[in-house]
């Protein structure tokens, strides 16, 4: 009886390990939905399990216009999924005995002197890199943020001068979880001081080269260097979704919290590594107590915030949200801007993950959710996952269709300008010194361009008086990331204005 019972354990385990899923609903799915919206935009997906690439799928086009299709070579830029392996880099750096997870600002930066008295300053000494890396620090530098993610107007002089103008956050305090890109762009600072090249240099030799990662790069240029196809960015939200958006990344604007450009295979050897141990195709690539530690939670969310589509975030690890899924503990983290989503995710019990890339943002986001459910009702055998692709699919057409017409038939509401000077005081160049100037130049008799860097965006009306809105960035889904611009006037002169919590002061 009991070597029955062996012969059927072995059975059962030998069908599970080596059984060739059947993953069809989620080529299905993706085929129809891209159908049903008419937008033939890029996906690339990536199914692993058990140390292995067990799926691959690859639909639409990296090139809309030129309709070059996505395949196993195309890279898509992952935004904020960029931040497991910049937290990873920092853990192998501590593992070298080049900084510890208790390190303070104070101790990173020993030559910079911080604003530790005045109203808004904070204490150096008391934030340590394990706040940078889990959103926890209690402080802000909006401008910053904004400079290496959209304008890329610095240089290391720049930057470093910018990590001492950081203040604390009016809210949330030291130890508070508030999702921030600021935290890892300060230990990018730091990782070029200590190893005295770019932090994309220090990133690909301790993470990219060990996984074998040869299409990828945090580098735009050198991805397109090697001859690969880079996936360009689409929106439902443009005018033409089918023609590429305009602001797409360089070189200047990757940045340490989104600055990676990678294949779906690439980064499935990411998660294969860490979810085992380190261990990637029989080699032990990372250390196997670094690994561990990557996926212990640091922080715990607000519940307020904890629910994002059917992923629940209880609380951060290194660079990985942590939470329940399906009845299972999965860390994931997602990337997000315009043009771009990606997905990453995995559940350790089970050794197995999920890579989703694209080069769209607002229906790939509810895509990429259901792809999920899909994936992962097959592999854990949790519902009937066919049964999913009908009922979703109309439900994002329907969706889409909702939002096309809305975008066609409605125009946002447009606030006239509260302006007490002539309308000449407004323009001008106004200039900061963490990021340069600001062009602001009268069309006409009523219209302002505004430009910074490489962008550059038409002024809106505000419910402020001497205030306008600026979108710098296209819109995400919903989300219009506009810019508030305040004019400071002293003796009915304007003296300069604030934007992104700064001060431009007028020449």
């Amino acid at each position: 009886m009991k070597q029955l019972a062996l012969i059927v354990i072995i059975f059962l385990y030998t069908n599970t390990a080596f059984a060739e899923e059947d993953f069809s609903a989620i080529d299905r799915y993706v085929t129809q939905v891209k159908k049903g919206t008419d937008m033939p935009s890029g996906t690339a997906i990536a199914i692993v399990k058990d140390g292995k690439i067990i799926y691959e799928g690859y639909f639409g086009f990296a090139d809309i216009q030129a309709k070059k299709p996505v395949d196993a070579q195309t890279a898509f830029y992952i935004a904020s999924a960029t931040k497991p392996f910049f937290a990873l880099s920092m853990l192998l750096m501590e593992h070298k005995g080049d900084i510890k997870d208790t390190t303070t600002m104070a101790e990173m930066f020993p030559d910079m002197t911080f604003k530790r008295f005045t109203f808004n300053g904070f204490n150096a000494k008391k934030v340590q890199l394990k706040n940078l890396m889990s959103h926890t620090a209690g402080i802000k530098n909006q401008l910053f943020v904004a400079n290496l993610a959209y304008f890329g107007l610095h240089d290391k002089a720049l930057r470093r001068k910018s990590v001492a103008a950081i203040v604390s956050r009016d809210k949330g305090k030291l130890g508070t979880f508030v999702y921030t890109n600021l935290g890892y762009n300060i230990a990018s600072v730091w990782a070029e001081d200590t190893y005295k090249q770019d932090w994309q240099k220090t990133l690909a030799e301790l993470v990219f080269a060990p996984l074998n990662m040869s299409s990828t790069s945090a580098y735009m240029s050198e991805i397109k260097m090697k001859g690969i196809e880079v996936a360009l960015p689409y929106s439902f939200f443009n005018d033409t979704p089918k023609v590429a958006l305009s602001f797409q990344k360089k070189d200047s604007t990757m940045h340490a919290a989104g600055g990676i450009i990678s294949t779906a295979t690439d980064v499935a050897r990411f998660l294969i590594a860490e979810l085992n141990n380190g261990m990637v195709d029989g080699k032990q690539v990372f250390p196997r107590d670094v690994i561990k530690k990557s996926q212990q939670q640091l922080a715990t969310n607000n519940p307020k915030h904890r629910e994002y589509r059917d992923f629940r975030r209880n609380g951060y690890a290194w660079g990985w949200f942590i939470g329940p899924y399906k009845d299972e503990v999965m860390l994931h983290h997602f990337g997000d801007i315009a043009g771009t989503h990606a997905h990453l995710s995995f559940i350790p019990k089970h050794n197995i993950g999920l890579v989703i890339l694209n080069n769209e943002s607002w229906m790939s986001d509810a895509m990429g959710n259901t792809i999920a459910d899909i994936a992962y009702s097959i592999l854990l055998d949790k519902g009937d996952p066919d049964a999913l692709v009908e009922p979703r699919v109309q439900s994002l057409v329907s969706g889409v269709t909702k939002v096309l017409q809305s975008k066609n038939n409605e125009k946002e509401p447009v606030e006239e300008m509260n302006l007490s000077l002539d309308k000449s005081s407004y323009a001008g160049t106004f200039t900061n010194p963490l990021i340069g100037n600001v062009s602001v130049e009268l069309i006409g008799s009523d219209q302002y361009k505004f430009t910074l860097g490489e962008l550059d965006a038409m002024a809106t009306g505000h419910k402020d008086p001497n205030a306008m809105r600026v979108v710098f960035v296209p819109k995400v889904r919903t989300f219009v990331p506009d810019v508030s611009v305040r004019y400071v006037i002293k003796r009915r002169k304007v003296t300069g204005f604030r934007m992104y919590q700064a001060f431009f002061k007028k020449l």
